[in-house]
């Protein structure tokens, strides 16, 4: 029991959540309504950001007046953009450029063509060695299918074809021979390199069937011959002009990437649009990601509406936003509002007895959650399970009248209310007077003192702890017994 207000278990407010989530749920309308606004404002803003975006794109392009000297940079800028990302594609998909140039997988194969006139041995060898060198030999691999997932061009410079030069003896005895019925040969090495032994063994043999079935083409075109396979040879070598390339490679993929990041920084923001849609390039920030979308819709006809998807966004935050409005507001209105909220505060806040909670007629039999939450008293709290309590109390006490008083005014609804009580306790020898706004109606002091039992009469969210202390304070001085409350719910 408190020492200032002996009407009272405690000072400190108690907070049932189970109380404040029930209230909250119970607005579901006004959360409905609060979240429809919230959504509607937000995807509004978000449609209109979305359309100034685009206004403000297509307008910063008509108005861009490039110089000559800055244009040529853009032009510059865009091509070098495009050579450095074919540079990197080349080396993310060469084999060769991936190898160990200490550790060369290859196989090299000697072939020998004889049978053939001397006048047309140099045709015939130089139509192989063309075969080989020009894409001939790497188009009929990838038609075979056997290296169909490989680029033309890095299966082409993974094979070879050379001959050698010979000496001057040599030529010296050729040149004392009868030409016209000398028969000869000549020799030419094919040089098949792998990213392992096991690919440089295999490509060989396909070689070897795609050479053999391009002999024939030979026959026709240049003359009879017969090509022979004298020996293959696998391998294991460091290739220094190889470890040459990849540094060359990748030096120059680096000085254009240090090259293009030093022109674009020097870039004004009109260059850089003009950059950014030419090239295709996005930056860290997503502005050019949002410029390039623009674009592509304006040549899909979409130019003047904005994403779907970006004003969903906006309005799905918009729905979240305000159901979290609005619970935040009514907590604080629920914590720092002084009004009685529900019966089980009262119960847990004052000493004297509180009958139950009545839920006025035409309220609760069409609010459901109204009614629930008045069925969590124990008692009951309907009208008439209140109204017996009432009985029994002043039955129990030897009262036989009963000054119903309110700090406020009453509704027609509880005014009526009020009356079927008063009736019903006459029937049972119980008289009881209703005298409403009590604090300020001194003509009804005398009446209340007269009768000496009071039954406060409180309306949950109107009645305040302020005014039932005060009111409180107010009969005790006056030694007007409270007998206990009711509360309109």
């Amino acid at each position: 029991m408190n020492g200032q207000y002996l009407w009272k278990r405690t000072e400190d407010a108690e907070f049932d959540l189970a109380e404040l989530l029930c209230g909250f749920f119970m607005q579901w309308k006004q959360i409905t309504v609060c979240a429809l606004a919230a959504a509607l404002i937000l995807g509004t803003a978000g449609w209109i950001k979305g359309r100034n975006v685009l206004e403000g794109i297509e307008s910063g392009k008509e108005g861009m007046n490039l110089t000559e000297a800055e244009a040529q940079a853009v032009e510059d800028a865009v091509w070098l953009e495009s050579e450095m990302r074919g540079l990197e594609t080349y080396l993310e998909h060469s084999i060769l450029m991936q190898l160990d140039p200490y550790h060369k997988n290859k196989t090299v194969m000697l072939y020998c063509i004889k049978d053939a006139e001397s006048k047309k041995l140099q045709t015939i060898t130089e139509s192989y060695i063309n075969f080989v060198l020009n894409g001939g030999a790497a188009d009929a691999l990838l038609k075979n299918g056997n290296s169909e997932k490989m680029d033309k061009s890095c299966l082409a410079e993974l094979i070879s074809a050379y001959s050698k030069t010979y000496s001057f003896p040599y030529q010296t005895v050729m040149n004392a021979a009868d030409e016209s019925s000398l028969v000869t040969e000549s020799l030419f090495y094919l040089e098949i390199t792998g990213k392992d032994a096991e690919m440089a063994e295999k490509m060989a043999l396909e070689m070897q069937n795609v050479l053999k079935a391009y002999s024939g083409e030979v026959k026709r075109s240049a003359g009879e011959h017969k090509l022979t396979l004298v020996s293959s040879m696998e391998s294991v070598t460091a290739d220094s002009s190889l470890l040459a390339q990849q540094h060359d490679k990748k030096a120059a993929l680096i000085s254009n990437k240090t090259n293009l990041r030093g022109m674009t920084d020097a870039f004004s923001k009109e260059q850089m649009a003009v950059y950014m849609e030419s090239a295709g390039v996005k930056s860290d920030d997503g502005q050019e990601e949002m410029q390039i979308s623009a674009s592509e819709t304006a040549e899909s006809g979409e130019r003047s509406s904005p994403d779907f998807r970006s004003v969903l966004k906006y309005f799905l935050l918009g729905l979240i936003g305000g159901i979290f409005a609005y619970g935040f507001v009514y907590t604080g209105l629920y914590i720092f509002r002084d009004a009685v909220k529900s019966t089980g505060e009262m119960k847990r806040l004052y000493t004297f007895p509180v009958y139950g909670g009545i839920p006025l007629e035409g309220r609760h039999s069409k609010n459901k959650a109204v009614l629930l939450a008045s069925q969590q008293d124990t008692y009951g709290c309907t009208q008439m399970q209140t109204l017996n309590r009432i009985r029994l109390a002043c039955q129990k006490r030897g009262i036989v009248k009963l000054c119903a008083a309110s700090g406020f005014p009453l509704s027609a609804q509880e005014k009526k209310c009020m009356e079927n009580m008063a009736d019903q306790l006459k029937e049972w020898g119980i008289s009881m007077t209703v005298a409403e706004n009590a604090g300020m109606d001194t003509k009804v002091w005398d009446s209340m003192a007269e009768t000496g039992n009071i039954l406060l009469v409180c309306r949950a969210g109107r009645t305040t702890h302020r005014m039932i202390d005060d009111a409180m304070s107010f009969y005790m001085e006056n030694e007007i017994a409270v007998s206990g409350a009711v509360l309109f719910i």
